[in-house]
């Protein structure tokens, strides 16, 4: 009887906590399930301390919708829980409400046909222990097959849900699955061994076992408590490596990703200072009871920020471990470099443009001041030589200006290319005509000797002409006066080349970023001797790709330079 109260009692105390979560899927059904235990049982315990056969099976009739309605809404709980549906209103009201007091109307009125109970019911005192043997009528078995039904339910339920479940929790499932099971094996053996506990049916006391281990798991809080299930979900599936050693540094727990890295590693559980990078934090978190701010390691390309947080069951007790994670900063350490490497090439650009266009600008408006200033003084020769000088370098920033608005429109994604089968030997030699006049006073040469005379390929014409101008550009300004520039287009294979070579000053190895990057000259000191945005051979490295094709150079300083520009012949 004690033990009853004692039980009825954990029951009441699980009822109370379910009211406080809320939040639980199934939660009404959750408390409703416990009510139905603590019916049965303060029913049963009733039942024990009855003094006669009719007060003992009175109790025992009055137990029953607490019998049908607990397993009912047990198995309605773990439908919402475990499988997150929505029991549907005609069955809830069906299971919970109409079943329970149509049961308890057949158990009242049995004395008019006997279908619960039949006569052979009578009162048994063995010793000091008194009980009813119930002789069992049709509806008690209906009953009893109800019951068995519903428990199998609760059980495929479970079930499903171990078999679905988040590796996480699926221990958390399979110990329900077990839980549920517990009353079938009571009711078996009472039903068809007749066994009992103080003379009476143990399913319930079944019932309360497993109310018992739900409840403790509860107060664990592992089973029921979504609130710890995300807990755990946020330490098994972070990204973070997270490591949980003791106070000297002994691993007791990691989570996927950190026991991912060790298997991948091959670094034993007992050897946490092998891992590469990371190994040294533990060491240095025993020895000094604690980590840097601004400390960063690094394992296998990828860099990580440790993060210690100390574990003690209470302020001022006794250290019992640390939990340490390792964030990955790898991805932005990379947009801090971009960062500083975008601000350097941003600086370099300003510093370029703004000395590129101070020089035309300075001898643009020297010119016209000095004509302005001295215009009775000056003879008509200086004129037109400042003249010259001032539309020479209003030439020059002009390009200046053009070469920057081509690279913001090559960044756009409204930019487009027109394409069209054209022919490279044409493209070449009108660009070779183009610069026959640049830079007049160096005295240079284009040599070229057309040998091909259809060289098909798939481009658009005006921007390809443009590459192989930028190219020859690119030749005649850092040849020496009086050199040649020499030309060649030929074919091989599904590819047709262009060459252009100068003698000038060379490129030192190594240079590539610098020759075909944006606002970037080899020479950038204020001493060179050819001036540019720094913007042309990136252009055409741009363009070229979008072709299809590619852009290439070999050097030596003093040595003069080879430019290559690929092409893929078309055959359509």
């Amino acid at each position: 009887m004690q033990f009853v109260f004692a039980t009825a009692l954990v029951v009441i105390a699980v009822i109370v906590w379910a009211r406080a979560h809320d939040g639980l899927p199934g939660h009404k059904w959750f408390i409703l399930a416990k009510f139905g235990v603590l019916w049965w049982l303060v029913c049963i315990g009733m039942e024990l301390s009855g003094p006669t056969e009719a007060c003992k099976v009175l109790w025992a009739k009055l137990a029953w919708p607490g019998i049908v309605l607990m397993p009912t809404v047990w198995a309605y709980f773990l439908y919402e829980y475990a499988l997150s549906r929505t029991v549907a209103r005609s069955v809830a009201l069906l299971g919970a409400v109409i079943h329970p007091i149509f049961i308890l109307i057949v158990a009242l009125t049995n004395p008019l046909h006997g279908l619960m109970y039949g006569p052979d019911t009578q009162l048994v005192v063995e010793g000091a222990t008194a009980y009813v043997r119930y002789d069992h009528g049709a509806v008690f078995y209906v009953a009893v097959i109800y019951l068995y039904l519903i428990i199998l339910i609760s059980c495929l339920i479970s079930g499903r849900a171990v078999w679905a479940a988040n590796p996480v929790i699926k221990g958390f499932f399979l110990r329900i699955f077990l839980v549920t099971a517990i009353p079938i094996v009571f009711s078996i053996s009472y039903n068809f061994f007749g066994f009992r506990i103080f003379g009476v049916d143990p399913t319930p006391f079944s019932f309360a076992l497993s109310i018992s281990l739900v409840s403790w798991i509860i107060l664990d809080s592992r089973w029921v408590d979504v609130k710890a299930i995300a807990r755990d979900l946020l330490f098994y599936n972070s990204r973070e490596l997270i490591f949980v050693v003791d106070a000297e540094g002994a691993l007791l727990e990691t989570n996927q990703a950190a026991q991912r890295l060790m298997q991948e590693q091959s670094v034993p559980r007992d050897a946490l200072a092998d891992i590469g990078g990371l190994g040294a934090v533990f060491g240095q978190l025993i020895e000094h009871q604690g980590l840097p701010e601004t400390m960063e390691v690094e394992n296998g390309g990828r860099h990580f920020v440790p993060r210690a947080y100390p574990i003690s069951v209470g302020k001022g007790q006794r250290r019992l471990g640390w939990a340490v994670s390792f964030i990955d900063v790898t991805m932005q350490k990379i947009a801090a470099e971009r960062a500083i490497r975008s601000e350097r090439l941003q600086s370099q650009f300003l510093s370029t443009v703004s000395h590129e266009l101070r020089t035309p600008l300075t001898v643009i408006n020297g010119s016209l001041q000095l004509l302005t200033m001295n215009r009775d003084n000056t003879s008509q020769e200086q004129a037109e030589r400042l003249l010259e000088l001032a539309t020479k370098n209003a030439t020059t920033l002009a390009k200046l200006v053009n070469d920057l608005l081509e690279t913001q429109r090559l960044d756009s994604s409204d930019f487009k290319l027109t394409f069209a089968r054209c022919n490279l030997a044409d493209i070449v030699s009108g660009a070779v005509d183009s610069m026959e006049t640049y830079l007049p006073d160096k005295g240079l040469r284009i040599l070229y000797k057309r040998q091909l005379e259809e060289v098909p390929v798939w481009a658009d014409a005006d921007r390809l002409g443009q590459v192989i101008v930028n190219v020859l550009s690119n030749a005649m300004k850092f040849s020496h006066p009086g050199a040649s520039v020499d030309v060649q287009l030929y074919s091989e294979g599904d590819r047709a080349y262009v060459n252009v070579r100068d003698s000038g000053l060379g490129i030192p190895p190594g240079s590539e970023e610098m020759v075909f990057g944006r606002f970037t000259q080899v020479d950038a000191s204020d001493t060179k001797k050819v001036y540019g945005s720094g913007l042309g051979m990136h252009i055409s490295r741009q363009l070229i790709v979008r072709h299809g094709g590619s852009i290439h150079y070999v050097s030596a300083p003093a040595e003069g330079s080879t430019f290559t520009v690929t092409m893929p012949i078309y055959r359509g």
